[in-house]
C-alpha cells in the first residue's frame, strides 16, 4: 500500500463509523455533511476490502473485521495526538479542549468541585466529562482511548499504564449517637458484630473489601442492606441501630448530622490504607494539557499543593463528632 496515495482522515472517520454506527451521528461529530462521511465509507470499503457497517435488524453494525481493527485504529489516532501535543503550546487560559476523567460517585463530591473552580477561574475553554467505571473497565477504557484519566484506587495497574498517588484514606465507623450499644462514643468488637450492618457492596471499586478481611478471619457480621458507594452510608445510618463505614475524608466533605458519631472500626487487626491514585496513558504523559489536568487534580485533593483550594473545600474537623484511640487511623 502506498500512504503517499491514502487519505489516513479516512482512520479518523472509521473511527467515528464503527464507535457510533451511524453516518448521521458520524458526520455531526465530525463537522461535515452526511454525504460526504457516506463517500468516505465508500473509500473505506474499497481500501479495507469489507463492508466495515453492516444493516441489521437493530440499524447499522460493524463487521467482525471492523471491530477487530478498532483497537488499533484507536491506538494508531492516540499516538498520532500525543506526538503533536507534545510540541504544542498549552496556555490553560485561551485553549479549548474536552477531558474525559472517570471517577467514582465519592470522589465527585470529594474533588470536582475544587477541580471545576479552578478551571471556571483559570481555564474557562476547558470542558470536563465525567463517567464512572470500576478497576478494570477504566484499564480498558484507558487503553482504548476513550478517557483521558481515572481518579480512584486501582489495585493492579498495568504495566503500559502510568500513575501517581494522590492520598491515603482510612475506613473509619458510623453510628448513630443515640445508638443503645455505644458505650463513651463507639463501639466495642463484641457490640460492633451484634450490631445490624450497612456495607459497600462487593464490587471490586472500593479497594478495600472488609467483608472479605472479615471472612478471612472467621469473623461474621449481620448485613441488612448492601450500597454501592460510600456517599449513601451516613444517610442510611441516622435514626436507626445500622453500623457502616465510610472513608474518614468523606466525613470533613460531607454535611455530616450531629447526631452522628464517627469512631475508628473496632476490629482486631490494622485494616489497610485505601491508596488514591490518577492513572493514564504513556502516549499522554508529555502531552502538556494532560499534565495540567494531572496537576490539577492533585492540587484538589492535596493540601500541601493548594491550602486555598482545600480550605475552600473541606469542612473543619469540629463539625462531626469523632472519637479515636492515640495512633489509631
Amino acid at each position: 500500500m502506498d500512504l503517499s496515495k491514502t487519505d489516513l482522515n479516512l482512520l479518523v472517520t472509521f473511527d467515528m463509523l464503527v464507535s457510533e454506527c451511524s453516518v448521521s451521528r458520524t458526520a455531526q461529530r465530525l463537522g461535515v455533511t452526511q454525504p460526504a462521511v457516506s463517500h468516505s465509507l465508500k473509500r473505506l470499503r474499497e481500501l479495507l476490502g469489507d463492508d466495515v457497517l453492516t444493516r441489521g435488524p437493530g440499524g447499522l453494525q460493524p463487521t467482525l473485521r471492523a471491530r477487530s481493527l478498532l483497537p488499533a485504529v484507536k491506538a494508531v489516532l492516540a499516538d498520532v495526538h500525543s506526538i503533536l501535543s507534545t510540541t504544542a503550546m498549552f496556555d490553560p487560559a485561551v485553549t479549548r479542549r474536552s477531558f474525559r476523567v472517570s471517577m467514582s460517585d465519592a470522589m465527585s463530591v470529594e474533588v470536582l468541585p475544587s477541580v471545576m473552580r479552578r478551571i471556571r477561574r483559570e481555564a474557562p475553554g476547558i470542558d470536563i466529562v465525567v463517567s464512572t467505571s470500576g478497576p478494570k473497565e477504566s484499564y480498558q477504557r484507558i487503553a482504548d482511548d476513550e478517557i483521558d484519566l481515572a481518579v480512584g484506587v486501582f489495585p493492579h495497574v498495568p504495566k503500559d499504564l502510568l500513575s501517581r498517588e494522590l492520598y491515603r484514606d482510612t475506613l473509619i465507623c458510623v453510628a448513630d449517637k443515640r445508638n443503645k450499644r455505644l458505650k463513651n462514643g463507639r463501639l466495642d468488637l463484641k457490640a460492633y458484630l451484634a450490631s445490624p450492618h450497612v456495607t459497600v457492596a462487593r464490587n471490586g471499586d472500593t479497594g478495600i473489601q472488609l467483608d472479605e478481611i472479615l471472612d478471612s478471619m472467621g469473623i461474621e457480621r449481620r448485613i441488612v442492606v448492601a450500597v454501592p458507594h460510600y456517599l449513601s452510608v451516613p444517610s442510611l445510618i441516622r435514626g436507626t441501630d445500622l453500623v457502616g463505614h465510610t472513608r474518614r475524608r468523606l466525613l470533613s466533605v460531607l454535611r455530616l448530622s450531629s447526631d452522628l458519631v464517627a469512631f475508628p472500626e473496632p476490629l482486631p487487626m490494622n485494616v489497610p490504607q485505601l491508596e488514591f491514585i490518577q492513572i493514564w496513558h504513556k502516549r499522554y504523559d508529555g502531552d502538556p494539557g494532560h499534565r495540567w489536568l494531572r496537576d490539577l487534580v492533585l492540587d484538589a485533593v492535596n493540601p500541601g499543593r493548594s491550602r486555598r483550594a482545600a480550605v475552600a473545600n473541606v469542612l473543619p474537623i469540629e463539625h462531626f463528632s469523632v472519637h479515636q484511640e492515640a495512633g489509631a487511623g
